[in-house]
């Protein structure tokens, strides 16, 4: 769970980055830009809950997270801009110190997470289209991987239309520097390796329509496949069963097949409140199915000024080899006690502030005849999240934009 947290941190960061970017548009492709844009984010992030996958579906799954993330645009040329996004996250999980809870404060305790990625965008006009690619890597001390894709979009001629096609493939592998059986938990470390490979790979392939249909409502669908292939499940995430109390390693397939499908509303009730509203479909071939709504209700104060409320509910059915604490058998071919694949309903619910200046403010001047440093956006945000496995978690987070 401390590996799928930690990536979760990270999309969910870069997604309210990249949303905030453009408030009132679906826009898919990248902004022309005239000048240098330089955003940092911070968040920070605490649970508690009873349903931790190491200690096999039972006992803590307390976790605190404090994530930061930069990123520089820089246009290189009037059709070329280059986004470096670098992002750290260090976390404490008293659920993973459970790898050996013979060990207070061992080093699975604690974790940093780097992340950087860089894109590369190309603009042209005249064929109103996008085009670039993205490579990036991220590391800890247990895991790390590496990814590279590429993006194309195209709009019509009157710019209410846009399709957005991209692709990537990545690389995770566990343990970079040891052997991978010091992730084992403890009673099976001398039991030799108990895996056939360390490594992960994702293939993904998105497709993205965008239509401005009247001047209040612009609607976004967007499908995905991904298809996972090497070790998916969790060295540390041990499993028990009904025979015995020795437990084993969580084991799933070598292979899986994901399809999520996004469907995105945007409506301008009157020129100072939108909806925002979003539902989400996934399957894949766990046997897992999912529904997600997330709406947000933004009032422009002013024209720079905008409060936000926002919702979301999750609910999904469980994977075909999910089973809690001591009801496997030995039989099962697959097996796993993670409740992220159990059978679960959750809600978010939370608030912010957005604050755009209309005139930036300058907050330093390198020259009397140079344009400084201006304060483009400023957002603080806060989340409440609750499972129906008791799970529940607090998020702040905060955003400030600058212009060079």
């Amino acid at each position: 769970m401390r590996l799928q947290l930690t990536v979760v941190f990270f999309l969910s960061f870069t997604a309210l980055f990249a949303q905030q970017g453009a408030p009132d548009s679906l826009s898919t492709g990248k902004r022309k830009l005239d000048r240098t844009e330089v955003d940092f984010l911070f968040s920070y992030y605490h649970q508690e809950g009873n349903n931790s996958a190491v200690t096999g579906g039972t006992g803590t799954e307390k976790l605190s997270d404090y994530a930061s993330i930069i990123v520089v645009n820089v246009p290189v040329r009037s059709n070329h801009n280059v986004e470096v996004d670098f992002g750290t996250s260090y976390y404490t999980s008293a659920s993973s110190d459970n790898i050996n809870p013979y060990t207070v404060s061992s080093a699975s305790s604690d974790n940093l997470v780097f992340k950087l990625d860089v894109t590369s965008s190309f603009t042209d006009t005249v064929n109103r289209s996008t085009s670039g690619f993205k490579v990036g890597v991220t590391h800890q001390n247990n895991f790390g991987g590496i990814r590279a894709g590429g993006f194309y979009s195209k709009q019509s001629r009157d710019k209410n239309r846009e399709l957005k096609v991209q692709g990537s493939v990545n690389l995770d592998k566990w343990a970079l520097y040891y052997s991978i059986s010091k992730l084992y938990p403890v009673e099976l470390k001398n039991q030799g390796n108990l895996v056939d490979t360390d490594k992960r790979y994702s293939y993904n392939f998105s497709l993205a329509y965008k239509q401005i249909l009247t001047k209040r409502l612009q609607l976004q669908l967007a499908g995905e496949m991904i298809y996972q292939t090497g070790l998916l499940s969790t060295p540390f995430h041990r499993v028990y069963f009904v025979e015995q109390d020795q437990p084993k390693l969580e084991k799933l397939p070598a292979h899986r097949l994901r399809f999520p499908l996004t469907l995105r509303m945007n409506y301008f009730i009157f020129d100072r409140l939108i909806i925002r509203s979003l539902y989400r479909f996934y399957d894949d071939d766990f046997g897992l199915q999912a529904h997600t709504i997330n709406l947000e209700l933004p009032f422009k104060v002013t024209n720079f000024f905008s409060p936000y409320p926002f919702y979301n509910y999750h609910t999904q059915t469980a994977a075909r080899y999910f089973q809690r604490y001591k009801e496997h058998t030995l039989n099962e071919t697959y097996y796993t006690s993670d409740y992220d694949l159990s059978s679960l309903s959750s809600y978010e619910i939370g608030g912010g502030i957005y604050y755009a200046p209309v005139y930036n403010i300058v907050t330093f001047k390198r020259h009397k005849k140079k344009r400084g440093i201006a304060l483009r956006k400023w957002e603080l945000r806060y989340a409440y999240y609750r499972r129906s496995t008791g799970l529940y978690a607090n998020i702040v987070s905060t955003h400030f934009g600058f212009t060079f």
